[in-house]
C-alpha cells in the first residue's frame, strides 16, 4: 500500500486521524507507531517484522552505547550497530531478492540515530516506542525523506498541531498527488511505450524525448510523493525536511544534487564525506571522497551494474567540477544551464535501463553516428509530440520559481481550495480508471 493507493486515501487515512485526533495527546504517540506497523504490514508481514527487528536491535544497541563511558566499548557498540543495519540491508539487496517495504530508507534513518548518540549530539530514546516513531513513521517509512536523528527526536517527545498546519498540510498532499498522478504516471506511459516498441526501433528525436520524459517523470514522481509525505507530517505536528528545491534551474551537475533528494545529500554529507575527510585533507583525497560517496549512492540504489555506473558517471562529472570545470560553469551562466538539461537526462537514461545492452543500443540511438538501424517510423516523435507536449510545458510551469511564488501567496485563498478541490477528484479518477502506477523510489 502506497500514499497513492485509494485504499490509503479512503480507508486506512481517514481511520487513523479520526482515532490520532480523538485520542488524547499523550496516546497520540502510540496511535502513530500503531498504524506505522500495520501501514507496512500491508504491504509485507514479513517487512513489518523486519522493521521491527531492527528498530528493536538498535535500540538495545543505543542503550548500550550511552551507558558506556569508555570510548572502545562505545565504538564497538557503533560498529555493530552500523554492520547489523547495513548487512541487513544488504541481504535483502543482494541475496534476497525481494526488499522489505521502506528498508533502504528506515536504514540510513537508523544509523544517523547511532551516529549521532554516539556523538553526543543528542539523548538516546526515552523509550523503544519513541525510538520506533522516529524511524518508522509511516508517511516518511517508503520513501523518506531521510530524517536525520538530532533533528527530529525532540518532535517525537513534543510538537504542537495546529488547524493552519493541518490545512497547509491537506494542500500539500494534493500537489503531491496530483504531481505523481496526472504527470509523473502520464509521462510514464510515454517511457513504456518506448520500451514496448524496442530501442532499436525508435527515432532519435524520440530517443531525446524518452530520456526528457523519463527526467520529468522521476521528478514528479519522486517529488510527489515527497510533498504528500510532508504534508501529512505536517497534518500530525511534524516538519519534515524538504526533499527538492528547483533541481532543474542548477547550473552544475554539484548543485543539482544539492536540490535533488535533499535529505539523502545531507545524510552522505554528515555521515560519509565529512567523516572521510570532505574537502580537507587536499586534492587527491578530496577526489577520493567524492568518489566514495558516489559509487555508495550507485550501490545503494540498485543491484545491476548500470546504478554503479550511474553513480561513478556523476562522481566524475562533480569530481571535474571541483577541480577546474565549475570555474568555468560560474562564468558562462548560459552555457552552464544548457550544460546541466543535456547531462542529467542522459544520466537518468543510464539510471533507467538497466541492461546493459539495452543500454548500448538507446546511446546509439541518441547518437546514431555509427548505428546502421533504421527508426520504424522516423516520425514516431511527431506523433508522441502531439500526445505528450501539454504534460512537458505543465511539468516546466510548475517547476519554475515563479510557481513556488505563487504558491507561497495564494495557498490559503478560496481559488486555491477550489483548484485542489478539482485536482483531487482528476486524480481520483486517474486511480480508478488505471492511469496509475506505483511510487517508482519503491523500488529502491
Amino acid at each position: 500500500m502506497g500514499l497513492s493507493d485509494l485504499n490509503f486515501l479512503f480507508r486506512f487515512l481517514p481511520v487513523f486521524l479520526l482515532l490520532y485526533f480523538l485520542c488524547p495527546i499523550k496516546y497520540r504517540n502510540t496511535v502513530l507507531f500503531g498504524a506505522s506497523v500495520i501501514f507496512c504490514a500491508l504491504s509485507s508481514l514479513q517487512g513489518a517484522a523486519v522493521l521491527l527487528v531492527s528498530v528493536t536491535v538498535n535500540y538495545g544497541l543505543l542503550r548500550a552505547m550511552n551507558f558506556s563511558q569508555n570510548s572502545a566499548w562505545r565504538k564497538g557498540w557503533l560498529a555493530i550497530a552500523v554492520l547489523f543495519q547495513a548487512g541487513l540491508l544488504c541481504y535483502y539487496k543482494y541475496r534476497a531478492g525481494a526488499l522489505p517495504p521502506g528498508i533502504s530508507f528506515y536504514t540510513f534513518t537508523l544509523l544517523s540515530a547511532d551516529i549521532d548518540v554516539y556523538r553526543r549530539e543528542e539523548r538516546p530514546p526515552k523509550s523503544w516506542m519513541e525510538f520506533g516513531i522516529f524511524a518508522a513513521m509511516f508517511p516518511k517509512l517508503l520513501s523518506g525523506p531521510i530524517t536525520q536523528y538530532r533533528h527530529t527526536i525532540e518532535q517525537v517527545r513534543k510538537r504542537r498541531v495546529t488547524a493552519r498546519n493541518i490545512e497547509y498540510g491537506v494542500s500539500l498532499m494534493v500537489v503531491g498527488l496530483a504531481f505523481k498522478v496526472i504527470i509523473a504516471d502520464t509521462m510514464g506511459i510515454l517511457w513504456h511505450s518506448i520500451q514496448t516498441v524496442g530501442f532499436e526501433s525508435i527515432s532519435t528525436p524520440l530517443a531525446w524525448m524518452g530520456a526528457a520524459g523519463y527526467s520529468v517523470q522521476l521528478l514528479f514522481d519522486f517529488q510527489g510523493y515527497s510533498l504528500m509525505a510532508v504534508g501529512l507530517g505536517s497534518i500530525l505536528g511534524f516538519d519534515l525536511p524538504r526533499n527538492f528545491d528547483h533541481p532543474y534551474r542548477s547550473r552544475s551537475i554539484s548543485e543539482y544534487y544539492r536540490r535533488w533528494h535533499i535529505s539523502l545529500g545531507r545524510w552522505f554529507r554528515d555521515y560519509l564525506y565529512i567523516p572521510l575527510g570532505g574537502s580537507r585533507a587536499g586534492t587527491g583525497r578530496t577526489i577520493f571522497n567524492l568518489l566514495a560517496v558516489w559509487l555508495v549512492t550507485g550501490i545503494w540504489h540498485g543491484v545491476t551494474l548500470n546504478f554503479l555506473l550511474w553513480g561513478l558517471t556523476l562522481g566524475f562529472f562533480i569530481v571535474m567540477e571541483k577541480l577546474w570545470l565549475g570555474r568555468f560553469l560560474d562564468a558562462h551562466k548560459v552555457f552552464s544551464h544548457l550544460y546541466v538539461w543535456f547531462l542529467i537526462p542522459l544520466t537518468w537514461v543510464i539510471f533507467a535501463v538497466t541492461d546493459l545492452e539495452g543500454l548500448r543500443i538507446y546511446f546509439t540511438r541518441l547518437f546514431p553516428f555509427q548505428d546502421t538501424s533504421i527508426a520504424v517510423n522516423a516520425r514516431d516523435w511527431v506523433i508522441h509530440g502531439k500526445s505528450y507536449a501539454g504534460f512537458f510545458l505543465a511539468a516546466f510551469a510548475v517547476s519554475c520559481p515563479a510557481a513556488d511564488f505563487i504558491w507561497k501567496k495564494f495557498w490559503n485563498t478560496l481559488a486555491a481550495k477550489v483548484v485542489l478541490f478539482c485536482l483531487f477528484w482528476v486524480c481520483v479518477y486517474r486511480i480508478v480508471n488505471g492511469l496509475h502506477n506505483p511510487f517508482l523510489y519503491l523500488g529502491f
